[in-house]
This record gives C-alpha cells, structure tokens and sequence, in this order.
C-alpha cells in the first residue's frame, strides 16, 4: 500500500513545477498591466492640461485635429467640425498614440 503513494510522487513535482512556471508568468503579466494603467493615469493627468484646447491627434497610424472635451481614467472625449457637423468620438486613451499641441 505504501509503495503505491511512492509512484505518484513524481507527478506531485512535476504539477508542483509548472504550476511555478505559470504563477511565475502570471506575476510577469500583472506587473506589465500595472506599469500600463499607471501610464494611463499619467496621460489622463497630461491631458487636464489639453482640456478644451484643439490638438493633433494620432489614432491608429493616423492623425487629425480634434478638440480634447472631456476625458477619465480609460477615454478621452474628442470633437471636431467636418463639413458643418460637428463628430464626437470617445476613444480609449490606450488607443492614442501622439498627442501634439497646435501653437
């Protein structure tokens, strides 16, 4: 009956290794997604500097002037006039890529 518990101590290590590997991993992944929600806060602290002001912003590999009107933690409200109507866009702030001040 003993010898039986002998052969599955194997198993208990290898179980043991890779469930070290993953918590290893997963400890890796919450630091990077702190490091980029903490980035967030600092772009949401940035742009109470932009609030109102129309800037150029890059979206996607592509840029446009847009009027910064609101934003929090996670989105930015912006809006502009195309053709005599006015397009508001909530865009995650994640999402943008370069903000520039027009002077």
């Amino acid at each position: 009956m003993g010898a039986i518990w002998i052969l599955f101590i194997p198993f208990i290590v290898i179980f043991y290794a890779s469930s070290e590997k993953k918590i290893k991993g997963l400890n890796r992944r919450i630091k990077g997604l702190e490091k980029q929600l903490k980035g967030n806060k600092e772009m949401s602290r940035l742009l109470e500097e932009l609030r109102g002001q129309t800037v150029s912003v890059r979206l996607n590999g592509f840029g446009s002037n847009w009027k910064i009107v609101d934003f929090d933690e996670d989105w930015v409200k912006l809006s502009r006039v195309i053709k005599q109507h006015r397009v508001t866009k909530l865009v995650r702030i994640e999402d943008v890529e370069l903000i520039q001040q027009l002077r």
